[in-house]
């Protein structure tokens, strides 16, 4: 009997699961039905464009990212049916908290959003079109990885500025800061630590604010596109269950779709980055909702999920008598925290920095970084 009703649940799941799928696509299709201006040209994407020299673009680009859409439908399909089987969290205690499953179901929202293609002018890029599971969360098309390097985006091929960064571990990075005694930058997030944590205290959560507004990337023209596609999402009662239902405050013009579905940087915008006209209270809850939109994101990547600490190195650092490493291992160890000196830029957190100018070594427990500003012991993978 109970063997029959755990199989049963399991078809009910993925049955919700199936449903809310094809509801999310439905409803990205339908999205620009009945708004003034373009209807749903969101359906077709524009027109061929390809400002690159030949021998740039890969022969097998159109395919690869066929390929990888089905991959990215796929993992939301798994995100969604794993939402449906949450056991609904428990709100208690003053200030509220969200117990029991509240972290899990934050984790999943982020996991949702970050496989959702909807949040692009053409409903065609998801944030994890660019860091894919099984290639570390970065790059999936090795064609690109080899010629292109940057990855297409929603207006193809206008493709972002550099390589995909991974999401492994980046939540671990600092706020952006100089260290005086070190004299040497470290924290923040992206290639140039542009996400500086400054705003929301997290490096990792203002990085998540970044490509759905580059107008190379996701190229939405206003950041609370995502709270107008969030409004019709099938996945918007979990967002509610965790930051409240204050979304739904907003009473978006009529336009705001023909607006979302045009990309960023279009001569029609200006230097506008805000032509969705919301009122003052409307924008500051479009705000929340993106800022929100991060947080769970971040949480997504937080989490074992994304940043497992599970690799040979890490058992190492945790015991080294029971996981020791190879004789090669420990030698190339040796030797990128020794003679080649890798650690000055990719520090381990238990060897020392190079010594900074006023001639003094920093202690074994001082951490800090030149060029990518990469903290953490973690950030070490061998083997």
């Amino acid at each position: 009997m109970r063997e029959r009703r755990l199989t049963a649940l399991m078809i009910l799941c993925a049955a919700v699961a199936a449903t809310l799928l094809m509801s999310t696509q439905f409803m990205s299709a339908q999205n620009g039905k009945g708004k003034e201006g373009k209807g749903n040209d969101k359906d077709q994407p524009p027109p061929f464009y390809n400002p690159y020299p030949s021998g740039i673009l890969p022969a097998d680009l159109n395919s690869e990212i066929a390929r990888v859409l089905r991959e990215v439908d796929n993992i939301e399909f798994e995100a969604l049916a794993q939402l449906g089987a949450l056991p609904p969290p428990t709100l208690t205690n003053q200030p509220p908290v969200l117990a029991h499953t509240g972290q899990r179901l934050n984790v999943l929202l982020g996991k949702v959003m970050n496989f959702d293609k909807n949040i692009s002018p053409f409903g065609n890029r998801a944030c994890a079109f660019c860091h894919m599971p099984y290639v570390g969360f970065s790059g999936p098309i090795p064609s690109v990885n080899l010629t292109m390097v940057a990855y297409p985006g929603s207006f193809e091929f206008r493709a972002g500025k550099r390589t995909a960064q991974r999401y492994t571990y980046s939540p671990s990075f600092p706020v952006l800061n100089f260290n005086e005694t070190q004299q040497a930058f470290f924290g923040g997030n992206f290639w140039d630590s542009r996400a500086t944590g400054y705003r929301l205290g997290s490096p990792d959560q203002e990085q998540a604010q970044g490509p759905p507004v580059d107008t190379q990337e996701h190229a939405l023209p206003d950041t609370a596109c995502i709270a107008f596609r969030l409004q019709t999402a099938v996945y918007k009662p979990f967002f509610i269950q965790v930051w409240g239902d204050a979304i739904d405050a907003i009473k978006f013009p009529s336009n705001t779709e023909e607006i979302c579905e045009t990309p960023g940087g279009a001569s029609v915008f200006g230097t506008n980055t805000m032509p969705i006209k919301l009122s003052s209270t409307e924008r500051s809850i479009a705000s929340d909702v993106y800022a929100h939109w991060a947080q769970s994101l971040d949480q997504y990547e937080t989490s074992p999920d994304v940043s497992a600490f599970s690799s040979k190195f890490d058992a190492f650092l945790h015991d080294p008598t029971t996981n020791p490493l190879s004789a090669d291992e420990m030698a190339g160890y040796n030797l990128f925290r020794g003679k080649a000196n890798c650690n000055s830029c990719h520090l381990d957190g238990r060897s020392t920095a190079p010594t900074p100018a006023n001639g003094t070594a920093p202690s074994g427990e001082d951490t800090g970084a030149c060029g990518r500003h990469e903290t953490g012991v973690h950030l070490l993978r061998l083997g």
